[in-house]
């Protein structure tokens, strides 16, 4: 386990090289994305081998009791940890805009991914207690389902939170300028960015997503003029960009 998760994390750490290296062509790119996905997609799925053989080597043969004939309790955990998770997948794409222009991200995700994980173990604790049989059926489909449910806790806790510091902190927003140090497009995504800097503090730097129209405007300008405010969370959002 350890082996194959420590090779998953070298293919992100190769893949997260894409966006920290200067690469002078987006072609540059292509032997990063080729080995950074080579590595996550093996090693996942060697890992999904393992952990299926495992279970089947302490559990015995897949238990395969129709969902609806299993106990009530089981039924509605169940169909509530899979409609969470449908839940999650969608509301990613709007809800992540609320963590995209946090100016210190990393201030902002390690405590909040901390209290998401903290929050998905207490709930699987309580579903332990409260439906012990719900973790003892050797099933794939429970599995997944236990597994979606600590994954959607996860992602609903740190970019609900996200949105929350965002919508308050639109109360308290003011006017700044920054210095722009880069701007770019992202490979992988499409997306456009501003790499920026506070004048007279410039090992402080943070990158922002911004819309083409805007990154149009400041194009060959060294300075930008961001509408900020920092939420009830403590963390400073950029809530809008003004060329």
């Amino acid at each position: 386990y350890w082996s194959f998760g420590l090779k998953v994390l070298a293919g992100v750490g190769v893949l997260a090289l894409i966006d920290l290296l200067p690469l002078p062509s987006k072609w540059w790119a292509i032997p990063f994305l080729l080995v950074g996905a080579w590595l996550v997609l093996v090693n996942l799925s060697a890992l999904s081998v393992l952990a299926s053989a495992h279970h089947r080597y302490r559990n015995g043969p897949d238990d395969t009791t129709p969902l609806k004939a299993q106990d009530r309790a089981e039924r509605q955990v169940h169909v509530v940890s899979v409609v969470l998770l449908v839940i999650t997948m969608m509301a990613m794409v709007p809800l992540s805009c609320s963590a995209e222009n946090i100016v210190d991200k990393t201030g902002f995700l390690v405590p909040m991914g901390a209290v998401g994980v903290a929050t998905a173990a207490f709930v699987g604790w309580m579903i332990k207690r409260m439906v012990p049989g719900y973790y003892q059926r050797n099933s794939e489909a429970r599995g997944g389902a236990v597994l979606g449910l600590f994954f959607s806790i996860v992602v609903l806790v740190i970019l609900g939170s996200a949105w929350i510091d965002r919508s308050s902190a639109m109360g308290r927003a003011r006017l700044e300028r920054y210095a722009v140090k880069d701007t770019g497009t992202n490979i992988r995504s499409g997306s456009n960015y501003l790499q920026l800097y506070r004048p007279g503090q410039g090992s402080e730097n943070f990158r922002i997503k911004v819309r083409r129209k805007e990154l149009e405007a400041i194009a060959g300008r060294d300075s930008v003029d961001l509408l900020v405010g920092i939420g009830d969370l403590g963390s400073e959002h950029v809530l809008e960009v003004r060329p």
